[in-house]
C-alpha cells in the first residue's frame, strides 16, 4: 500500500475535547488516528460514525496517521482570498495619493495665476473693508482686488481665479 494513496474509512471513536479520534478502514489492520487539525477545511465539525476520506503518513515516532482528511458529503470551507481586497485598498491609496499631491498644489497655482493676471492693474483706491461675497462687490475691479489682497473672501466658487463670474467678472 502506497503512503499517498487515498482511502475510505468510518470515525469510530472522536473525542470532541481534545479534537482528536480513530478510523477504521477495510484496507488498514487496526484504527488510524485522525487529528481535527487534519479535517480544517472542513465547514462542520467531525462526529462518530461519518465516513472520512484520508490519506496515510508517518508521524515523528513511526506511527501512522489520517493526514489531508475530508468528510464524506462535506463541503470543503473556503478560505478567505484577501488579495481582491487588497488591490482594492492599494488602488485607494493611490488614488487619494494622487488626489494628494495634484489637488494641494492648487491654491499655489491658482495664486500664481493671479499674480500674473494682476501684477501690471492699477488698485489703488481699493481696501479691504471685510466685504467677502460677490453682492457685495461694485465691480469686477474690486472682485479681483479682493480676492488678491484680502482674507476670507468666497468669491471664486470654481477655483479658477476669475471672481464672481455670475456677477461682475463673466
Amino acid at each position: 500500500m502506497r503512503d499517498n494513496m487515498e482511502l475510505k474509512g468510518k470515525l469510530v471513536r472522536w473525542n470532541e475535547d481534545r479534537g482528536f479520534g480513530f478510523i477504521k478502514s477495510n484496507n488498514i489492520k487496526g484504527d488510524i488516528f485522525i487529528h481535527i487539525s487534519a479535517l480544517k477545511k472542513m465547514s462542520r465539525r467531525p462526529r462518530e460514525n461519518y465516513v472520512i476520506f484520508f490519506k496515510i503518513a508517518t508521524d515523528e515516532k513511526g506511527k501512522k496517521k489520517a493526514v489531508n482528511a475530508k468528510i464524506e458529503g462535506v463541503t470543503v470551507r473556503r478560505t478567505n482570498n484577501y488579495i481582491p481586497t487588497l488591490l482594492v485598498v492599494i488602488t485607494a491609496i493611490a488614488g487619494c495619493f494622487y488626489a494628494y499631491t495634484t489637488f494641494s498644489k492648487r491654491p499655489a497655482i491658482i495664486s500664481e495665476t493671479l499674480n500674473s493676471i494682476f501684477a501690471e492693474e492699477d488698485f489703488s483706491g481699493y481696501s479691504c473693508q471685510g466685504k467677502q461675497y460677490c453682492n457685495q462687490m461694485t465691480s469686477c475691479k474690486e472682485a479681483r482686488f479682493y480676492l488678491k489682497n484680502c482674507p476670507n473672501v468666497k468669491i471664486d466658487g470654481n477655483h479658477d481665479g476669475t471672481p464672481c463670474e455670475s456677477q461682475w467678472c463673466n
